[in-house]
């Protein structure tokens, strides 16, 4: 890659601090270099929300979010979805693109917003303000997204979902099985990792080659 896309993504690291700065310690902003998603992390504030500094890799979220802006390269963010810590805290997340001269998202900026304590103030003037509690109350539980710290445990995480949604073991599958396995690891963005291939073959017991095959087939 060039120093133009350097540049265009250089150019948000003061971004970090300010919105950071903005929001306070609840707010959790990230710049990521999708050019290089083992260490996609270039900058970092507020990473205490998800136990991640410089150099940890992109998420399983940002990777499925990365795959499907490939195929439709359509806005430039993803507004306000729910997602949730491994120690359960409720965030609140926007994901914006970061684009070079022809369109392709080369980087984002990531806002992740501790939605905990604002949950707990709420819960605290709804126990004041009702009378009695509502008989079907509804629970707001975003999906869990992964934030890991190096891309082994990332590329584990989503063999290890796709596995279970295969729902039996590698020796009892079937190809059509692993093929829908792949299906369901490419929808994830797992193929976007750098040495993915070989994990995938090792995890299986099968050849390189394999593993190419079947890729060319799904």
């Amino acid at each position: 890659m060039g120093d133009t896309e350097n540049k265009t993504i250089k150019q948000f690291i003061p971004w970090v601090d300010v919105i950071a700065e903005t929001f306070g310690s609840n707010c959790e902003v990230v710049l990521h270099d999708l050019r290089n998603l083992d260490r996609a992390v270039v900058k970092i504030a507020n990473g205490h929300i998800t136990g991640r500094q410089v150099g940890a890799p992109i998420t399983d979220m940002g990777l499925r979010l990365f795959e499907e802006d490939k195929k439709n390269k359509k806005g430039t963010a993803v507004i306000g979805y729910r997602t949730k810590t491994k120690e359960g805290r409720e965030l609140k997340s926007t994901t914006i693109f970061i684009r070079d001269i022809k369109g392709n998202a080369v980087g984002c900026l990531c806002i992740n917003i501790d939605l905990t304590p604002y949950l707990a103030t709420r819960n605290l003037i709804d126990q004041i303000c009702q009378p009695s509690s509502p008989d079907n109350a509804e629970a707001e539980n975003g999906s869990p997204e992964e934030f890991v710290s190096d891309v082994d445990s990332l590329m584990g995480q989503l063999i290890e979902k796709a596995m279970n949604h295969a729902n039996k073991p590698v020796i009892l599958m079937s190809k059509e099985d692993k093929l829908q396995m792949m299906r369901d690891l490419k929808k994830s963005g797992f193929f976007l990792i750098k040495g993915s291939v070989k994990r995938l073959s090792g995890e299986w017991g099968v050849s390189l080659p394999t593993i190419y095959k079947y890729l060319e087939e799904i």
